[in-house]
């Protein structure tokens, strides 16, 4: 699940943040203590690496050893999950959306992990999902983008991804085969890169997760906003329609949630134990603050059966859309 850190000083803090997440996990290795790795698999400053970092310290107090958080981006989040299926021990966590840990392999030939090979210790990110563009255009409506989108089908739009198979691959390829129109799709490591060339006009499009400064970037003209892909509107853009409100596309929900995953050798007293720290982590105050401030959704604490029954029924719908696209592997 993934949108930007856009203020200069943001960056700065964020490649800070990196750097010293970098040197810690060095020296707690060094000191031979018991370290908890959360694996992002996205670039700094997006909504995954974002989440992660928040509850991390929490997470420390909570579970009683050292909790660093290390960025692996790139592939439509296949680095860093086959980092995590790879790891010699149990501390090694993923830290992904769940559209790309199952969109990927069935992307990408050279994809060799498999989403059951994971279970979902607990959602902790939510967000809903938007069309946006760049400041060079200005579509009054998403029957108006559609229309004018159509005619463009000698030089189709470009429209910035996470990779082949990635979240926004899937979503957008689900949006091109409901609408009538063709994308031309260009790979990012994450949602990060994306908004940055989206804003700089490198690309047209972008699908991005409602979280973050996106509502801020739309309220201040940054970018413009076309649509909402869920059912509802959102409740921080209740003036924006969902891309359902339109005559051309309808049954068009999306989400991007971002979870944290172990390896299926993970003993079960330890997903309980991490489930529990985890659910107690979001319920801090600090916690609640970011979800209310980045305009992201928040999950009800899930048990590791129920979160691996919602695992579950999201890779059999992530499937569908997959087929339904006829998503081929290269």
């Amino acid at each position: 699940m993934e949108f930007i850190q856009s203020a200069r000083s943001k960056q700065i803090l964020a490649g800070s943040i990196f750097s010293f997440a970098a040197l810690f996990t060095q020296f707690a290795h060094a000191q031979g203590g018991s370290v908890l790795s959360l694996k992002v698999a996205y670039p700094a400053g997006g909504p995954s690496d974002t989440v992660a970092r928040h509850i991390q310290a929490s997470l420390q107090g909570l579970l009683g050893q050292t909790v660093i958080v290390e960025n692996a981006p790139g592939a439509s989040g296949s680095i860093a999950a086959a980092a995590v299926a790879n790891a010699t021990d149990a501390n090694t966590l993923l830290v992904s959306t769940v559209n790309d840990l199952v969109g990927a392999p069935l992307a990408m030939k050279g994809v060799k992990y498999k989403p059951e090979g994971y279970k979902l210790v607990s959602p902790v990110l939510d967000a809903g999902v938007a069309l946006v563009t760049n400041t060079t255009h200005n579509f009054t409506s998403i029957d108006d983008f559609i229309e004018q989108a159509r005619m463009r089908n000698d030089k189709p739009l470009t429209i910035g991804t996470w990779g082949h198979g990635s979240a926004t691959h899937l979503i957008g390829a689900d949006f091109s085969d409901k609408s009538g129109v063709r994308f031309l799709y260009v790979p990012y490591k994450g949602a990060a890169p994306v908004a940055q060339a989206l804003m700089s006009g490198e690309i047209d499009l972008a699908l991005a997760p409602v979280s973050g400064n996106l509502p801020d970037l739309i309220r201040t003209n940054k970018v413009r906003i076309i649509g909402v892909g869920s059912d509802r509107r959102h409740p921080l853009l209740l003036d924006v329609p969902t891309i359902n409100e339109g005559k051309y596309v309808k049954n068009f929900s999306h989400r991007l949630w971002t979870g944290v995953f172990a390896p299926n050798r993970v003993p079960d007293a330890m997903i309980d134990r991490l489930n529990k720290g985890i659910n107690e982590a979001m319920q801090r105050d600090e916690y609640q603050r970011f979800i209310r401030e980045s305009g992201s959704l928040s999950f009800d604490p899930m048990t590791p059966a129920q979160a691996a029954s919602f695992y579950q029924s999201e890779r059999e719908k992530i499937r569908r859309v997959a087929q339904s696209i006829k998503l081929e592997p290269q």
